[in-house]
């Protein structure tokens, strides 16, 4: 630990020190500095195993490859589970509901916190952190993470219950192999006018999904997330906030606000995002993020809105035909200029856990830099500014793209409802693009459908007819 190591002094000036601390000792009683260390902390709980659980993506793969220097170091075993996203959710709210207390510490989206909380399932941090033997002084998350992804996906009601696993969201992936290939170049300026190049705004977007689109050849100009899934809600949000909208009129994710989900802007967004079922493969109403990331990995697509905690998988040649060819921006611009969405995972520690004590080790031991940089080139998301600094991290393709998107992110609801409010648009938003309904009949049921859950804590903002 940075404040544990001896500093290597001149001999003379050891025996100043030496002097003064004797002199101290002497005159004041002062006591020897207290000096931690994760090994002596560890040691009242050596042997013990402590399970956690979380999404199945690289983020946890890379953490799962860690686990063994924890162990080495501290004599605590670590056993971690991997699921698909909504299982993995599934499982946590089985686990916490039954209070069986199988998980010592959870990974978790942050929408889930506030019921987690309102239920008493998860304890604050403070509890640990106030603690001598087991807070790292060297470990400073105020100034070392995010801090307002670590406020807006670990605290509720301005009180910290955990901290960042991950500071995940969605940018543009596109084929930048095709942008610089002369004749794709010289085909797209003739047919609109301008240089074919990274997308910035909707109407180049447009443009270039209609270009690439080529059914007779199996390559598509993009591909949405159209299954009824949670997936669907989570892509559209960035049309939704590019466009100048949003769910409710709130500044923090814990707080309630005006429904504004049936805003003209945001009715402007679901019919842009519907208009591009027709530049995607034919079975995109099928496709979750698995699916369209499959379509990028397999060069079936040129551009999409993906997540950041996936581009590993599209980078490793191991998994990916497209490896080496792709590039990344932020989400185009609309009215709502740039932006991006605030999410992520957050490590947390039930109140039915075990071993408590053990779990915090860990999530502390965890975040520290070396470890988030080896998860960050292995596939990781760190909440950490100061692992996107690293030289190796900087030659990433992708970590200029996440860096300005999280700058720019917004919140989202994270309050008990949040669960339930996220369904009801995921139904909206699928009868939308089914046909089923218009755009401004899917949001306007989504807003009274809201309004009836969350009451007078969300009035209606927009009439509805």
């Amino acid at each position: 630990m940075r404040g544990c190591e001896s500093p290597r002094l001149e001999l003379q000036a050891s025996r100043v020190w030496l002097f003064l601390a004797l002199a101290l000792l002497i005159l004041g009683g002062a006591q020897p500095a207290f000096c931690w260390n994760l090994k002596e902390a560890a040691e009242p709980y050596r042997g013990a195993t402590i399970r956690t659980i979380g999404e199945a993506l690289p983020p946890l793969e890379a953490l799962d490859k860690l686990k063994e220097r924890f162990t080495r170091e501290t004599g605590i075993e670590v056993i971690i589970e991997q699921y698909a996203h909504e299982e993995a959710v599934d499982k946590v709210m089985l686990d916490l509901n039954s209070r069986t207390g199988r998980y010592d510490f959870i990974i978790q989206p942050h929408r889930e916190l506030g019921r987690f909380v309102e239920n008493n399932h998860v304890i604050p941090i403070t509890r640990f952190t106030d603690d001598a033997k087991l807070n790292n002084p060297d470990f400073q998350p105020e100034k070392e993470l995010y801090n307002n992804l670590w406020k807006e996906i670990s605290w509720y009601n301005d009180r910290p219950y955990g901290y960042p696993f991950s500071a995940i969201t969605m940018f543009l992936w596109y084929r930048a192999d095709l942008v610089n290939d002369p004749k794709e170049r010289e085909g797209f300026k003739a047919s609109y006018g301008y240089d074919l190049k990274q997308p910035e705004n909707w109407d180049e977007y447009k443009d270039m999904a209609a270009w690439f689109t080529r059914p007779d050849k199996g390559f598509f100009g993009t591909a949405i997330q159209g299954k009824r899934h949670v997936a669907l809600w989570y892509e559209w949000l960035n049309f939704l906030y590019s466009f100048g909208g949003d769910v409710l009129e709130a500044a923090r994710g814990y707080e309630y606000g005006p429904i504004i989900v049936n805003s003209p802007e945001a009715i402007a967004s679901l019919d842009y995002y519907k208009n591009l079922v027709q530049y995607s493969p034919s079975d995109t109403m099928n496709y979750d993020w698995d699916g369209v990331m499959a379509a990028m990995q397999q060069a079936r697509i040129f551009q999409c809105i993906m997540w950041n905690d996936a581009t590993y998988a599209v980078e490793d040649p191991k998994q990916s035909t497209v490896a080496g060819k792709m590039g990344f921006g932020m989400v185009p611009q609309g009215k709502g200029g740039k932006t991006g969405q605030v999410e992520g995972w957050s490590y947390l520690i039930p109140a039915t856990s075990k071993n408590k004590e053990a779990a915090f080790l860990f999530i502390q031991w965890a975040l520290q830099y070396d470890q988030q940089l080896f998860q960050q080139l292995n596939g990781g998301a760190s909440p950490r500014p100061d692992v996107y600094a690293n030289p190796e991290v900087q030659k990433l393709a992708y970590t200029k793209a996440a860096m300005e998107t999280n700058a720019a992110a917004r919140p989202k609801a994270t309050f008990p409802e949040s669960p339930q409010m996220t369904d009801i648009l995921v139904l909206a938003l699928s009868d939308a693009l089914s046909g089923q309904k218009s755009s401004k009949e899917a949001l306007d049921w989504a807003a009274v459908e809201i309004h009836k859950l969350l009451g007078d804590k969300a009035p209606l903002k927009y009439p509805v007819e």
